[in-house]
Parts: C-alpha cells; structure tokens; sequence
C-alpha cells in the first residue's frame, strides 16, 4: 500500500516537473508561468491559458492533461484507500481484542503500564499468563497493542474500566499506578467488583500500606523497601539470593518452585508428607505450606494434608506439572 502511495506521488512529481519544462520548452513561458499552467492543467480548475499557446502547445496541453489527470486520480484513491485500509484495520483490531478480552476468565489485570507495570507484564508473559493491561496514556497503549498485548485503553480507577476487563471474572489484580490515592481507589473498586479477587498493590509512602489493606489488597509491595532489602541480602547473601532467584525463575532450567492448591476429591488430603513420599514419586520436595492465612514452613513428615492447602514445591518443570496433575485431580 505504501508503496503504491510513494510510486502513485513519485509520478504525480514526474509529470509537474515535465510539464513546466514543457512549456518552458516549447513556449518559452517563465518557470513560474509555466509551473502555473502545469497546475491549471492538470487540476482542471478552467482558468484562461497565461500565455498564448501554439499548436505544439496546444497538443502538449491535451498530452499533459490526459496524463496529469491519470496520475492524479491513481494518487488520491491509493491516498483515500490508505486511510480507509487503516481506519477498517483498526476497527478490526479493536474489535478482536475486544472479542479476546470477552473470552478472558481466570485472568490477571495490571493496573498502569508504567516502569513497575512494564516489568510485571514482562513477567507474566513469561510465565504464559492470561492477562489485560488497563492503561490510558494513548502512545502506550499503542505500544501494547504492537506487542500484541490486550489492553484497555481507559483510566484505570474507572469503575467502566474494569468492567471492561472482566474484574468479576479475574484471578488476580496488580494496582501499580504511581500515586498512592489511586491505588487505593482501584483496590477498593476492584474488591467492591470482585470479593474473590486476589489484589497485589504498589505502594510509594510510608505510611500507605494500612490504607491500601484496609482498602481490601492482600499484598502491599513497597519496591524501595523490597529494592533495599534485596541489595542487603545479596551483600550478606549472595548464594542464597542466586538459588531463589533460579528456583522462583519461570526460564528455570534445572529447578523451579511452583504452588500447587490441593483440590477437593485430591489424593493427598488426609495424608502426610511422609506417607506421600512425593520426593519417591515425583523428585519434588515441599519447601511450605500454607493453609488459609498461615504459612508453615519446612513441614515435619508427620504433617498431614488438607484440601485447599497450597503447597510450595521445589523441582523440575516436568516434575512440578506431573505433581500438579496428580494433586488437583
């Protein structure tokens, strides 16, 4: 199509040019003058002729009109296809993201592409997640939509926003917006919308966290309080944050520690870690477990299941997904 349009105005360029050296030429017209009829002529507007044309002329004149005329035309219906071809594309597009973003259930919302928003993206496109960015800012916008990201354009503490990303039906929610008050204002839209939703948000101020869980996050993530403490561990440290940074990894080659809930009508629940042998049958080890709001870590081998309990386990990617298999099951 581009190129069309460049060949069609490329064309368009040739003929004006042959056209004002023609006159020049052959009437010996200025070069104003004879750019001047170039342009009468070709555009057809009727004007009287600036100068007396001969009959050489006049044959040039019909020569360049018929020609002119054509170029013309080619260029501005490859110019109105061009813009029609676009506008149909992106309805098309906004109409199949629309239809993607419909068929979204179990999925993550991330609230605000900025600095913190573009690394958790990053991050879930890793792990293969389902989700919807909501973002207002257009350049941004367009910049997920080239890397085929769904994204809501709209301002994220929209209640309208995050119906338009199926709150009622998602998994989870990061609110990562850079203040605080609307933070707070998405958390409690999006806990209003959706009570089961799982809601992770960022927090800048000391002092915010308490606002934003009594606004209904179960995570707060402070990134320069958790910035600070990482550098201090990796100071004092260092193995330890390599093997968690490998382990909890999604491109983990060798081992990866995953969490698996145990479902309802599993074969786990009502035994013990011992009587499960996990390290026997599926080369994992179970590093915690946490059952509803406690979280026990290192599990005695008489420690017994229970359904619901989410299980963090340490192993292989093929080891991680065959135990997931049989404990869900």
């Amino acid at each position: 199509m581009r190129f069309r349009l460049r060949n069609g105005l490329a064309v368009l360029v040739a003929v004006f040019l042959s056209g004002t050296l023609g006159y020049v030429l052959i009437e010996g017209a200025s070069w104003w003058d004879a750019f001047y009829m170039t342009a009468i002529t070709i555009t057809t507007v009727g004007y009287k002729e600036v100068f007396p044309l001969s009959v050489a002329g006049q044959a040039f004149t019909v020569l360049l009109l018929l020609v002119g005329i054509g170029a013309l035309l080619f260029l501005l219906t490859e110019a109105s296809r061009h813009v029609i071809e676009g506008e149909l594309r992106t309805a098309l597009g906004r109409a199949r993201r629309t239809r993607m973003i419909e068929k979204l259930s179990g999925h993550e919302i991330v609230c605000g592409w900025g600095r913190m928003g573009q690394a958790v993206v990053e991050s879930l496109k890793r792990r293969q997640r389902a989700f919807v960015v909501i973002e207002r800012n257009p350049d941004k916008v367009r910049r997920l939509l080239s890397q085929g990201v769904s994204v809501v354009e709209a301002d994220a503490t929209s209640e309208e926003a995050l119906k338009s990303a199926h709150v009622e039906r998602a998994r989870g929610l990061v609110a990562c917006l850079n203040d605080d008050a609307h933070n707070v204002y998405v958390t409690l839209t999006a806990r209003w919308l959706n009570p089961k939703l799982f809601i992770v948000a960022r927090v800048a101020e000391a002092g915010a966290d308490d606002r934003l869980r009594r606004a209904g996050a179960d995570r707060v993530v402070n990134p320069y309080a958790l910035g600070g403490t990482r550098l201090a561990a990796l100071l004092v440290q260092p193995a330890v944050v390599d093997f968690l940074d490998v382990s909890a990894s999604p491109d983990a080659e060798q081992l990866e520690m995953e969490e698996v809930r145990l479902g309802p009508g599993g074969p786990l629940a009502g035994h013990t870690l011992a009587e499960a042998d996990l390290r026997r049958k599926f080369g994992i080890a179970v590093v915690a477990v946490k059952r509803a709001a406690e979280l026990l870590p290192n599990p005695d081998p008489d420690f017994a299941f229970d359904v619901g309990d989410v299980l963090v386990v340490l192993g292989r990617r093929d080891q991680v997904v065959a135990f997931g298999a049989h404990a869900t099951a």
